[in-house]
């Protein structure tokens, strides 16, 4: 492999560890915020259970989503197969609704 394809190659595998790093901070954020409103609800009177059982789901799924985001790293780190899996397009949609939605 000449050097130059060498050394595009190596900054494409930095940059795709550069992004995964970006939305693991992303989650992680979104952890913190949804368990700061949780707390909040909590001391509030009278409590809203409710609210605070849908803000305990946020918080697990973005702690998943982070979990998913770590393996994939590790993954391209170790320069792992890529993992094909069967996926259904519609929750696939609905995620990224999600993301885009929590952005805003």
């Amino acid at each position: 492999m000449p050097q130059t394809e060498l050394a595009s190659a190596n900054r494409v595998a930095f940059l795709e560890q550069l992004s995964a790093f970006g939305e693991i901070n992303q989650q992680i954020s979104a952890v913190v915020m949804n368990a700061e409103a949780a707390l909040r609800l909590l001391l509030a009177q009278p409590t809203d259970t409710e609210a605070v059982r849908r803000l305990l789901a946020c918080i697990v799924r973005d702690a998943m989503r982070t979990g998913d985001i770590v393996d994939r790293t590790r993954a391209l780190i170790k320069k792992a197969p890529p993992q094909r899996e069967c996926l259904e397009i519609d929750a696939v949609i609905l995620e990224a609704i999600d993301v885009t939605h929590d952005e805003s």
